[in-house]
């Protein structure tokens, strides 16, 4: 005999596979938006850091009245010796006067074929004399260092524009100048 006033209690397999999709497809856009956040986040920090060192550059270079070379050492750190060109960088990190390191995959170069609208003057990182002169910025009148989050079109720039007087950090994302 069938007890008509009992019922069964749960979900069916149709419904709990419908959550499980639901939940499956808003999950993959949250970790889509929090690596491009966390892809920004670093190429922020990273350019902020770089300004602040080539600042710190150009103000040492008054303050000890020497040229003093800044180049990258390698793909994470730019390096800085007090020197009248930059022939002779040294290959030994213990050698350098100061310098400063990002952490990988973040990189002191940039896929400049994706940019648009060229940064100010050269490419620092080749190798560029800091020379001290009185009431102005030891830093060269123009010129950049780009940081890239591997192979990510988001880029942090160091700026020096000839009417300024300091350097000035800006990020490059989707066609975009945006100044820090």
């Amino acid at each position: 005999m069938l007890n008509v006033g009992s019922k069964k209690s749960g979900f069916t397999l149709v419904e709990v596979l419908v959550v499980i999709t639901i939940m499956g497809i808003l999950s993959s856009m949250g970790v889509a938006s929090l690596r491009n956040a966390v892809i920004s986040a670093k190429i922020k920090d990273s350019t902020l850091n770089t300004t602040a060192f080539l600042e710190r550059v150009s103000n040492e270079a008054s303050k000890l009245s020497k040229n003093m070379c800044l180049k990258k050492f390698s793909d994470y750190t730019l390096g800085v010796v007090v020197a009248d060109n930059c022939d002779n960088f040294p290959a030994d990190f213990d050698d350098l006067y100061a310098s400063v390191v990002i952490e990988p995959p973040t990189k002191f170069e940039c896929d400049n074929e994706n940019i648009s609208g060229d940064a100010p003057g050269s490419d620092w990182a080749e190798g560029v004399i800091f020379k001290p002169r009185i009431g102005l910025s030891a830093a060269p009148s123009e010129g950049h260092i780009c940081i890239q989050y591997g192979d990510s079109p988001i880029y942090g720039f160091a700026n020096k524009k000839k009417s300024l007087n300091k350097v000035y950090p800006m990020i490059y994302r989707d066609g975009l100048w945006q100044n820090l």
